[in-house]
Parts: C-alpha cells; structure tokens; sequence
C-alpha cells in the first residue's frame, strides 16, 4: 500500500505536496526578473496565502485553489490591476503564468520552497521603559515644543518646517505648515521626534488639510506616525540608508483619501492604501520586539487594524514621532541626495496639518493574548487577534 502511494505521487504531480510554508518567487516579465515572497498554509485541500516584495510586508492572496496538482490564486496590489496565476505544482517547485485581468503585461512566474512557515515571536513578551507617558504632549503648553527633535536638528538635513506653532492656529493644539518634502524611499519630509527603547505604543490624533483649510491640492499630501532607525552619522549623507516603518492619513495618489502603512527598508519601500474619510483621524503603532502593530479609526469609530509588520532588523532605540509628507511629485523628479539637500521654496506646496495630542504608552497587560499569539503562524493571525493585543 506504501508502495502505491509513493508511485501515485511520483505520477501526478503535486498530489503528495504540501505548499505550506515560506516560497521564493521570481517574475519574469519583460526580460527582468522580480523578487517575491510567498507563504501559503495548506490544510487538506483548502489554501489560504500572502505575498509581497519581502517577508516583512504581505498582502493577502485571492481565491486560492489547488485541484490535482494545479494551483491559482489572485493578486491584489494597493493600486493597479490585480493579477491571476495559474500554474503547476511539482515537488518544492511551483511554476506558471501570471496574467493582469486588466489587459497589461504578464509574465511567468516561478517558486521554490524557501523554507517553514513564519511565526510570530516566542514568548511575546513587552519590554518597555519607565517614563513612557513622560513622552505624550497633550500641545496644552507652547514651550514643549523645545521637547520635540527635528531631523534637520539630528541629521544635519535643510529644515523642511515653513511654520509651526503651539496653541496659535488652534488653541490646545500643534499646527504645521511644511516645506517641500516626501517621506517614501531615501527621501525626506518633515519629522519630529523623541527616542524611545524598548516596546511601546504610541497614538496620536491629527488632521490633514490644505493651507486654506479643506482639501490639500496635490497628491500624497499626508501626515501620520513615523517610527525610525537613527540614521548612521559616520557615513556621508548621501550613504545613509532610511529604515523606518510609517502609518499616515490625508489626500493620496488621487483625489480620495486614504491611510497609508508603509515599510521602508534600506530606502526600499513597500505599502499598501485603503480609503479613508475627511476629518480628524487616531493613529496608533504598537511594537513588540521585532513586531509592530498597525491601528487607525476616524473620529467616533472603533479601532481597525491596517497592518501586522516584521522588523528584526530595526535597534532597540528608535525615533518615533511625527511626520509630514507635502511633495511627491517633486520628489519623483530627482534623486533623493538632492531632494534632502534643498528646501525648494516657492514648490507650490498646499499642506497643514493640526495635532490634538500625541502619546506614548507601554502596552497594555494582555497577557491572554499575547500567549495565544506567541510562536503562531502568521497566516493564522487575524485582525482580531491584533486588536486584542494594542486595542
């Protein structure tokens, strides 16, 4: 009977696989290659999967389906047409066609298995400092603006704040206008600071507007929570790599609003955008060692979760704060070296962005979930396991 089954597997391809696990894939459109990443969780005949430009930042697959040996699934990217692969599994080996329903250039596409499935960390386990809340500022104060760090201040870079003030534009809260500037990549845009080591959680409640108040009249005009590695300060400015990791609302690629999560790792980003409302927004970053957790809400709505991310590369000791993204477009004219280096006054920049308060936390006694939680697959993690960890 053994002996059967073996030749069965050996004769139709992909009937003994199990593709649960971690896949590398390359797409061969165009004559270049591209990496992705890949994981899928097999459960008898039912497959659920993700994918993405790198292990830490997935995005769930589509209609996933295995049937004698024959997998397809569809993917759906933060913008552009989703795509549709089909394609044979042989072994450790998966290969296929990938087509855009959209008409556009597909592609092949080609995996091996790579290795077991990711896990979340072991134990889960909080690690904060004292004096976290010392951190928040509810902007009731004019003078705590000398608390707050600026990357020009830090990193030696052009200032990129045109006017800030506390309690002047609007009583009890931090008012921005900004400079030219874009946080995507290498590039910069307005950041203000406090550094903090270990685990935390930090919230804040903002709101993104044009300089007249109303909509912004350029795209990617967006502002949030930036959590950063210090740039290394004995290479050259133009030799730093940005590792940092970004939650932000406002105007985006188009006329609609969005919240933007992005991952940014050695100035190569990836992101995704969902659609937002108008309005004042609550936006919130939660870190568990190499972990970090994504919420966000309108005003008056429940809390979501927007995005499970893995950093291990990302110290102890991080920046964490605020920051403003006001010029895409300009940005996308140069590169990064030069963008950083100037101010570019007169850009034509239509940005403000009001700050009720910001604060700072260490994350709440869960210890239920964070044991449910503790070495599970990240295909199994859910968003309401999320919020159970940093609701």
């Amino acid at each position: 009977m053994i002996r059967f089954f073996w030749l069965l597997a050996w004769l139709v391809p992909g009937f003994a696989a199990d593709l649960t696990g971690q896949w590398a894939a390359t797409l061969k459109m165009g004559g270049q290659g591209y990496p992705l990443h890949f994981e899928f969780k097999q459960t008898g005949g039912a497959i659920t999967g993700a994918f993405g430009f790198r292990a830490d930042f997935l995005w769930p697959l589509a209609e996933t389906r295995l049937e004698d040996g024959k997998l397809r699934f569809v993917m759906r990217m933060p913008s552009g047409p989703e795509a549709v692969f089909e394609g044979t599994v042989t072994g450790d080996a998966l290969s296929g066609q990938l087509a855009s329903t959209a008409q556009g250039p597909g592609g092949a596409l080609e995996m091996t298995k790579a290795g077991p499935p990711s896990r979340l960390p072991s134990p889960l386990v909080p690690h904060s400092s004292s004096g976290l809340s010392k951190l928040s500022d509810e902007f009731s104060r004019p003078e705590t603006r000398r608390e707050w760090t600026t990357l020009s201040q830090a990193e030696d870079w052009p200032g990129r704040i045109e006017r800030m003030d506390i309690g002047g534009a609007s009583p009890g809260r931090l008012s921005i206008i900004p400079r030219s500037g874009a946080w995507w990549g290498g590039y910069h845009g307005v950041y203000l600071f406090k550094v903090v080591r270990g685990d935390f959680m930090v919230t804040a409640r903002l709101q993104v507007t044009g300089k007249a108040g109303g909509e912004p009249a350029n795209i990617w005009t967006i502002s949030g929570l930036l959590v950063r590695a210090p740039g290394d300060l004995s290479l050259a400015r133009e030799q730093r790599k940005e590792n940092w990791i970004y939650l932000m609302t406002g105007r985006g690629p188009s006329q609609a609003r969005v919240v933007d999560a992005k991952s940014n790792r050695d100035g190569s980003n990836a992101w995704d955008i969902t659609p937002a409302a108008a309005g004042w927004y609550e936006l919130r970053i939660a870190r568990i060692g190499p972990l970090f957790v994504l919420l966000c809400r309108p005003d008056g709505e429940p809390w979501k979760a927007r995005k499970l991310i893995f950093r291990a590369d990302l110290p102890p000791a991080l920046q964490v704060g605020l920051n403003l993204t006001s010029d895409f477009k300009l940005s996308t004219t140069m590169p990064a070296a030069k963008f950083n280096a100037a101010t570019f006054d007169g850009a034509g920049v239509d940005a403000a962005t009001l700050v009720d308060w910001i604060r700072f936390s260490p994350l709440p006694d869960r210890r239920k979930a964070l044991n449910a939680l503790a070495g599970k697959p990240v295909l199994d993690v859910s968003d309401a396991d999320l919020l159970r960890i940093a609701e």
